[in-house]
């Protein structure tokens, strides 16, 4: 009889609905809690070893603020040095959670893959026996159903068993639309590794600069302060042209432009540069550098250390020398006051490479260089591993200019970033 075989065909398709519409991930979720553990145990020794280099880049900053001696340098190099083999390992320890997280989301991937594969056939099974009892149910209605309430029975069952299965296709572009989505944060997790790869080898150069530095210092001065002494002597007014070639380029400015001011709400800026303040903005006293008023703030951190783009702009220059501001970029950005729109540049210089090129645009936290020592740093005056630094400055657009350098016969070509400057503390949220 065509009822035996009508029952088994329902059953057949109920029972492959059950399994599909269940759409179980069969996740390990024992690894998915080792891998769990495994980040939390890294966050915490990422959150130790930051707390270590802090100390050091504060160390660094008091061992500054001494009279310059040999001693002091070189105990200042080794600081930097224990700084910098601190931060490769953070950066190891990144790259390490990094991998994890990829690998956990490739099986996710994987799975996801297999689920909508066996859906799909679980699907096209159903259309197939569907088929077939449609095939007997016409038979049936050709032969004669037993009775009206059979009849109706049939067309309902049909229309319910049409539902599920369009339920079914729904589920199964919700899980290829779930899976295109984990497809790109993979993409986009697998690039971050690649810059964190990018930046462990930066830094392990740095460190091996850094090194032949202390070693160069060493071979100078043969170990000897008096030796020292007549170096920092040799370097001064070499720090002091330069840097009144500065003071006098903003100063011509500022007295075209009188008093200015923008009242921006902290904030409006974000920190272009994870490390500490090591010096301020104006009138600083610091005398021996060869100038009164500074006209950035100077933020510390080991070397090499990522460089970002403190606001949405445009990049309008870039220099490449070892004298004035070294390595440095100026990016012109739009902010937002509660005066309205007000345009700015923000210059970030010293660095020892920068990645920008004139007229890209840069969004908040894009990636603009690394921090170095070039140019016109302390180590001018107190050797080279002092100046490692970031000098971040804020100009108005208005007067902001550039000159090229009026040493060149002595130092080669180079370029001096000028203008009205603001006090950058006043854009950044505190620290």
């Amino acid at each position: 009889m065509l009822y035996g075989k009508d029952t088994k065909i329902k059953k057949k398709i109920i029972t492959g609905l059950s399994i599909a519409l269940v759409l179980v991930v069969n996740f390990n979720f024992a690894l998915a809690d080792e891998t769990s553990d495994k980040l939390a145990a890294s966050q915490q020794k990422l959150a130790e070893l930051n707390k270590q280099i802090t100390a050091y880049q504060q160390q660094i900053a008091a061992n500054q603020s001494k009279a310059s001696t040999l001693k002091t340098e070189i105990a200042i190099y080794g600081e930097q040095i224990a700084s910098t083999e601190l931060s490769i390992q953070v950066e190891q320890t990144q790259i390490d959670n990094k991998n994890i997280q990829i690998g956990q989301l490739q099986t996710i991937i994987d799975q996801k893959t297999q689920e909508v594969a066996e859906n799909k056939k679980i699907l096209g099974q159903l259309i197939v026996e569907l088929n077939k009892y449609d095939d007997q149910y016409a038979l049936k209605t050709t032969i004669g159903s037993s009775n009206l309430s059979e009849f109706f029975d049939q067309i309902q069952y049909t229309q319910n068993l049409q539902a599920q299965i369009y339920e079914l296709v729904q589920k199964i572009k919700t899980l290829k639309k779930q899976l295109e989505d984990q497809q790109h944060t993979l993409q986009i997790q697998v690039q971050q590794l690649q810059e964190l790869q990018k930046q462990l080898v930066i830094t392990q150069n740095s460190l091996t600069s850094i090194k032949n530095q202390k070693q160069q210092l060493l071979n100078q001065t043969q170990g000897q302060e008096k030796n020292f002494q007549k170096l920092l002597a040799s370097s001064k007014q070499q720090q002091v042209d330069l840097q009144k070639e500065v003071e006098d380029l903003d100063n011509q400015v500022k007295a075209k432009l009188g008093n200015k001011t923008i009242k921006a709400s902290k904030g409006v800026l974000a920190w272009p540069i994870d490390g500490i303040l090591t010096q301020g903005y104006g009138n600083t006293g610091f005398t021996a550098l060869g100038y009164n008023f500074h006209n950035g703030i100077d933020i510390a951190a080991p070397a090499g250390s990522p460089i970002y783009s403190a606001a949405d702009g445009d990049v309008t220059y870039t220099d490449l020398s070892d004298q004035s501001f070294g390595n440095w970029v100026a990016v012109k950005s739009t902010i937002t006051t509660p005066s309205g729109p007000e345009n700015i540049f923000t210059v970030y210089g010293h660095m020892q490479r920068f990645k920008v090129a004139v007229g890209q645009h840069l969004s908040q936290g894009d990636l603009i260089g690394y921090e170095g020592n070039t140019g016109n740093t302390t180590r001018k005056l107190y050797g080279p591993e002092r100046g490692y630094h970031l000098h971040f400055g804020v100009y108005d657009a208005d007067g902001f200019g550039v000159s090229a350098g009026k040493y060149t016969n002595l130092y080669g070509a180079y370029n001096v970033p000028f203008g009205y400057t603001y006090n950058p503390l006043n854009f950044l949220p505190k620290q």
